[in-house]
């Protein structure tokens, strides 16, 4: 790993924000928020926090920033429309310790796109195993329930999505001016996500009481964490390291459901000490082989 911590610190401090939003959107979706319009008004405020960027710039937008970013942009809103119907379909404290295999993804093509000069080595292999075994254990049901195998596996493809769209930010970023390529990718995932709104149920732009105060509290920090990963990735190169610490985001949501679940009012406040031992023991060993991940060659 590298001796410079700020992307480390960049992305553990996303993986919190990623957590907490997650939780806040559960509860927004469990309320009646509606997962279509939770997404594209997160989605939009995530766009709102990245248009300041072309500013920040050393250089004017080029046609190749627009073309790289869209691809860019295109790839991270399917794996944010993943990511809520995983939200919706499982439980929070489930999906987000899941989606940190997304590292291994991130190795893995990498390698596959030719990305990387290097071969994939024994240990990301062992971390893809161990990453499985992590799997099982947060997706085990609890006692008297079936498991959630939509949830897990749209968790798992949020991860590969996700991991796609690590593996190449660095790679175009670095082609261009960082702002530029990441103010076109948040702008049109902004811009897609209008295509979105016939598929939400009820009045779209009325109020939902209750369920839109936590879905407007979840968006500030998705959109935080956006911009702190943005950092970590687009502009240190270190798309596998960072990671590593942002995995930590799954033992974030464990411990918060944990700890606030049940005031929160999430119906997976009430999950067994078992079950939340079980999942951060998964979650542990998640970290682990993710951990492995950059040994691995990458």
């Amino acid at each position: 790993m590298s001796g410079n911590l700020t992307p480390y610190l960049l992305a553990l401090s996303a993986g919190l924000a990623y957590a907490f939003s997650a939780l806040l959107a559960k509860r927004a979706m469990e309320l009646g928020a509606g997962t279509s319009r939770s997404l594209i008004y997160s989605n939009w405020i995530t766009a709102l926090f990245f248009l300041p960027y072309p500013l920040l710039a050393d250089s004017p937008l080029q046609n190749s920033d627009f073309q790289n970013g869209a691809i860019l942009g295109g790839i991270f809103f399917t794996a944010q429309s993943l990511c809520f119907a995983a939200l919706r379909s499982g439980d929070a404290s489930m999906v987000t310790p899941i989606m940190g295999s997304k590292s291994v993804f991130v190795a893995l093509f990498l390698f596959l796109l030719g990305l990387s000069p290097e071969p994939i080595g024994l240990a990301t292999w062992t971390a893809a195993g161990l990453a499985a075994v992590a799997v099982a254990l947060i997706g085990w049901p609890t006692k008297g329930s079936s498991p959630s195998l939509p949830g897990m596996a749209l968790a798992l493809c949020t991860a590969a999505a996700f991991g796609l769209v690590d593996s190449m930010v660095p790679h175009f970023t670095h082609q261009s001016d960082p702002f530029n390529v990441l103010f076109v990718m948040f702008s049109t995932l902004g811009l897609l996500s209008f295509a979105l709104i016939p598929l939400s149920q009820g009045k779209f732009l009325g109020s939902r009481g209750r369920a839109d105060r936590w879905m407007w509290a979840s968006s500030l920090p998705m959109g935080g964490q956006a911009v702190l990963m943005s950092f970590a990735i687009g502009f240190f190169r270190v798309p596998t390291e960072a990671n590593v610490f942002y995995s930590c985001r799954g033992l974030w949501a464990i411990l918060l459901v944990a700890f606030l679940g049940r005031r929160m009012g999430l119906r997976e406040g009430n999950v067994s000490r078992s079950t939340q031992i079980r999942r951060a023991i998964g979650a542990g060993l998640l970290v682990l082989g993710i951990y492995l991940t950059p040994m691995g060659g990458d």
